[in-house]
């Protein structure tokens, strides 16, 4: 799945590419992944309209149109946005998972092609109409998330296990299996270790590896993993999987002390960690 980094990597590509430019019309072909409004309502309010502000909370894209009414495009665990879609993109792929697509006056097109149709498209006046939105905590990389901030919200949550807490979008949005686990090694943490463990020091160390970790991951264009779900407007993959420390490293060795890398079942996702540096 798309995590913060791949998605704003999405919209800062979009910004550059898409932004003032008008839509001529808009093709509709997976009726399901519109959420709200129903597609002639969609359709028509959309169509004529001017993409403005291009702006991101958690995994969400938020779209501002001149009509004042946000475009809100959640990827799902496949979901692709491809710009432009030209014979060149129709190389890399599938047309036949192509859902929507945005046809503008310049007659450039952005595509919306999704091959597990998990994502969700909704165009609304206000943000809290969705309800994972509603709930969003924080952005990890908004100016207002200080050290001061995350100790608060972990104080509120002393009996969670870390990782579950860095996982749940209503205390922090963005974050997801991948770099949940790259943060935690980083800053040698047991994902299993409760919240009322965790020192002062270690607290800071966190803090620091999440603004570092999802900062890199930017700067690297996010990370395609084994799966190749995540491309960005360009078809191409994200070069960030390649730094990636711990997650996918099962059996390989730790980068700090050698030992080699282990995995284990947490709440249905796989955590992978040092045994060596990231003591429970």
């Amino acid at each position: 799945m798309p995590e913060l980094p791949e998605v704003e990597t999405i919209r800062r590509d979009l910004d550059r590419k898409v932004k003032d430019k008008e839509i001529k019309f808009v093709t509709v072909n997976t009726p399901k992944i519109v959420k709200e409004p129903s597609i002639s309502e969609f359709c028509t309010q959309i169509e004529g309209k001017v993409f403005k502000n291009i702006n991101r909370r958690g995994k969400y894209l938020v779209i501002e149109l001149d009509s004042g009414k946000k475009l809100v495009i959640h990827l799902g665990m496949t979901g692709l946005l491809i710009y432009p879609f030209n014979e060149g993109s129709k190389k890399i792929i599938n047309v036949k998972h192509n859902h929507l697509i945005f046809t503008f006056i310049d007659g450039t097109k952005l595509i919306f092609n999704d091959v597990r149709k998990f994502g969700k498209i909704y165009l609304v006046s206000n943000l809290n109409q969705i309800e994972g939105m509603a709930k969003l905590g924080l952005d990890p990389l908004d100016d207002c998330f200080k050290e001061e901030i995350l100790v608060q919200i972990l104080n509120k949550k002393k009996k969670s296990k870390i990782k579950s807490f860095l996982m749940n979008q209503e205390f922090i949005a963005g974050l997801g299996n991948i770099y949940v686990n790259e943060v935690l090694y980083r800053a040698n943490i047991h994902p299993l270790r409760k919240i009322s463990s965790l020192h002062k020091e270690e607290i800071g160390n966190l803090y620091q590896q999440i603004k570092l970790v999802l900062n890199e991951a930017i700067k690297s264009g996010g990370s395609t993993v084994a799966d190749e779900a995540y491309l960005n407007t360009d078809g191409e993959k994200g070069k960030f999987a390649e730094k990636l420390q711990v997650y996918a490293r099962k059996g390989e060795p730790c980068v700090k002390c050698g030992h080699s890398i282990d995995v284990v079942r947490i709440e249905g996702r796989s955590s992978f960690i040092c045994p060596q540096c990231q003591k429970l």
